[in-house]
């Protein structure tokens, strides 16, 4: 259950925007800005945390959407198994970055809700293997037999969902930050007045030769948040 750290990061989606200074942009590294400031004067570490959390809440809201999503399409008795099949052979940016250009861009929330359909195939066919046992079980038809309520039903079958989808919340949440960071390096996310993990790193990658410290603070954050969730379990 330790994977499901980042869902604490939901919160630093409400985070304001860092006030601009122009004349203390571009600053070195210092006691002051550790980090030193970027072009429009806003302290570099701060501005590295804060686009790193709304990124990582960004991608936790994607990858609740996304399971939940998965868990409705999985239980339903559809023809749709069939098309979410096929659309798990392609690369999901293949369509994205098509779409993305042809909108002129994404704003936060049609990302979001692009990037969480773009999921639903990926993690639907595991949770469909869960439902499908789940469904013939006899605990699953006691519940109708002996006329329980939907909303008590729901009551016993929810926490049990939540805790076989947990298993896929590691690669829902980095397939969702990857993609978001993707869109926005590429010009293709939120609009200028919202700034983004992914133009921070299009911003200050091609530094990271010339030794900018932000540069590779960024990297090494990026790397320590996919690492973070892509060591097993320890056994109990």
């Amino acid at each position: 259950m330790r994977k499901l750290w980042p869902l604490f990061l939901l919160p630093a989606l409400l985070l304001p925007e860092l006030a601009l200074d122009p004349f203390q942009g571009a600053l070195s590294p210092s006691l002051q800005h550790w980090l030193g400031t970027d072009p429009l004067g806003r302290d570099a570490l701060l501005r590295l945390l804060q686009v790193a959390g709304r990124a990582g809440g960004f991608a936790s809201a994607c990858a609740v959407g996304s399971l939940s999503l998965a868990w409705l399409v999985a239980l339903a008795n559809a023809p749709i198994h069939s098309a979410l099949s096929a659309l798990r052979t392609t690369p999901s940016l293949l369509w994205l970055i098509p779409v993305a250009a042809l909108l002129g861009g994404l704003g936060t929330l049609p990302m979001g809700l692009l990037i969480t359909l773009m999921l639903v195939p990926h993690m639907e066919a595991p949770l469909r293997v869960k439902g499908r046992g789940l469904r013939q079980s006899p605990a699953w038809a006691m519940g109708r037999l002996q006329g329980a309520h939907p909303l008590h039903r729901a009551w016993i079958w929810v926490p049990w969902a939540a805790r076989e989808a947990s298993a896929l919340f590691p690669s829902a949440w980095l397939g969702a930050l990857w993609t978001a960071i993707t869109l926005s390096a590429l010009g293709l996310g939120p609009g200028p007045q919202t700034d983004t993990f992914g133009r921070l790193l299009m911003e200050d990658l091609p530094r990271l030769l010339s030794g900018a410290a932000v540069a590779w603070a960024a990297l090494v954050l990026l790397m320590a948040l996919a690492w973070s969730l892509s060591f097993p379990e320890p056994s109990p």
